[in-house]
């Protein structure tokens, strides 16, 4: 039994009455100490559930589940009712969290089954499961629009782990799934199977990210014919349990289903083919190595590329003249050619310097318009699944860091050469961390890196990507050049006598 003191409880409710229970137009000002001060020792004690909680089981019962029980209230005050949130974390460090209303039944502190199922699918995982969930309980005295939490704003109840079972999957993803090649007919070659990649990369559960993708050669001249296996039909050796797909009229994608034919790529060449198993989904799209932001008459030879480590997003420095598009070969003739869709128009950032937009393969759409007039360097983001690009003005790069304080008004401007490619300051004190902002802000684009060794001429190196962590400068004077025009990019210091 919860042990309750009302200790002083009609001079505490006077001390938490809000100014709106004077009838006088213009009450009194308030004397009294910070209202919290009254619940510092409240002495509420908690003891935690520590028996394992079946969120299935409760649910079907149609009860909520118990996650403490109330042992102890002292100095609680008439009129105000106990009220207390479940905050869940996604480990003991809290650092990504939701919270919880709970219900107090009796002594018991409950919640609702399927909320708390939510909470963990929001912050730990979506695979279900049994899994000690750290939980963290805030209660607080109510009366009317008055919520004062008890023991101050930072203070917290039971800390300890949950042990609890989530709810059964209502649709199984499996772990791993296989492109499977076939013949015109539907005939899958189960030898010659893919496996697919996580598109979150290794490790992640697929409940948590139902994508995979794979780079396959779609054959010339017919295509490529395919169906999907979950690892259980691969294990298995069976075919009986493969999806085949139902293909929407763009023939990029479509709808997998067991009852479903066989697929088919018409395009030829490297396509990335991605799947989504929660929507039982797929889509087709090219997979270039590298993308080719053509502007004006720079030949593709000379061109800052656009590179990508998953054939989905790709990304780079880009030396953009007014207007510009995007090719998937050394030609600029070549199809498919990547322009400005008339779908959508462009969005310019307030300052000007950031623009987004929608992409078309439709060779009767206009040139993509840069946001700033001239020949500038841009940070350029594209999304070829999704069509979309986004180009940020690079005006200035500077060196930012220890050696000034990290201030963006004294940083150490570098000066671009006049294709954009390098960038070079002389005779620069560094020391320390470092790194190289864009426009005098932290904004979206800035460079950091990792050392790389030396140059044959015995120069510092590093490697540059973009928001990469800060470097570790050597003491020194130097000079220092930033080259653009290659991946990895590279930051090269000269030590000065």
């Amino acid at each position: 039994m919860k042990k309750i003191k009302l200790f002083s409880a009609l001079a505490l409710t006077l001390a938490l009455a809000a100014c709106d229970d004077f009838d006088l137009p213009n009450p009194p000002g308030q004397t009294n100490t910070d209202p919290e001060a009254y619940f510092e020792n409240s002495n509420l004690v908690m003891a935690p559930n520590s028996e394992a909680i079946n969120l299935t089981a409760a649910n079907e019962a149609n009860q909520y589940v118990t996650v403490a029980n109330i042992t102890s209230l002292e100095n609680f005050p008439e009129g105000y009712t106990l009220e207390v949130d479940m905050e869940v974390g996604n480990d003991n460090s809290f650092s990504k969290t939701t919270t919880l209303s709970t219900v107090i039944e009796g002594d018991a502190v409950t919640v609702n089954p399927n909320l708390l199922n939510g909470a963990i699918q929001s912050v730990i995982t979506k695979k279900p499961g049994t899994y000690d969930v750290s939980s963290r309980l805030a209660a607080y005295a109510v009366r009317n629009n008055t919520r004062i939490r008890l023991g101050g704003l930072n203070n917290y109840y039971l800390t300890e782990a949950l042990n609890v079972k989530t709810f059964d999957a209502a649709k199984v993803i499996e772990d791993s799934y296989y492109l499977v090649p076939c013949s015109a007919d539907g005939t899958p070659d189960m030898s010659a199977a893919i496996l697919m990649n996580n598109t979150a990369g290794a490790g992640v559960s697929a409940y948590d990210n139902p994508e995979f993708a794979i780079k396959i050669e779609s054959p010339v001249p017919d295509g490529y014919f395919f169906k999907i296996a979950p690892q259980s039909a691969m294990t298995a050796g069976s075919a009986a349990t493969l999806f085949g797909a139902n293909p929407a009229a763009d023939g990029m994608s479509g709808k997998l289903g067991a009852d479903y034919g066989v697929g088919h790529i018409s395009i030829t060449g490297d396509v990335l083919v991605t799947i989504n198993m929660e929507q039982d989904s797929y889509t087709v799209n090219y997979a270039f190595e590298v993308l080719y932001p053509f502007s004006g008459s720079t030949a593709a030879d000379k061109l800052m590329l656009l590179y990508t480590t998953n054939y989905i997003n790709y990304s780079g420095v880009a030396a953009i003249n007014n207007q510009w598009f995007l090719g998937a070969k050394p030609d600029k003739k070549a199809e498919p050619i990547f322009r400005q869709s008339d779908a959508e128009e462009a969005v310019i950032s307030e300052d000007g310097l950031v623009m987004t937009g929608l992409l078309t393969s439709d060779q009767t759409a206009s040139q993509i318009k840069t946001p700033v007039r001239g020949n500038h360097l841009y940070w350029v983001d594209v999304n070829l699944v999704q069509l979309t690009y986004s180009m940020t003005a690079l005006n200035q790069l500077s060196l930012i860091g220890n050696h000034n304080g990290w201030s963006h008004d004294t940083s150490i401007d570098l000066t671009a050469s006049k294709d954009l490619k390098t960038w070079t300051a002389t005779d620069v004190d560094l020391d320390g961390g470092c790194k190289i902002a864009a426009n005098k802000v932290w904004g979206d684009v800035d460079f950091g890196g990792v050392p790389a060794g030396t140059d044959s001429a015995g120069n510092l190196v590093y490697n540059l990507s973009m928001k990469g962590s800060d470097m570790d400068i050597p003491s020194g004077k130097y000079d220092v050049k930033i080259d653009f025009s290659h991946q990895p990019y590279v930051m090269t210091l000269t030590k000065k006598n």
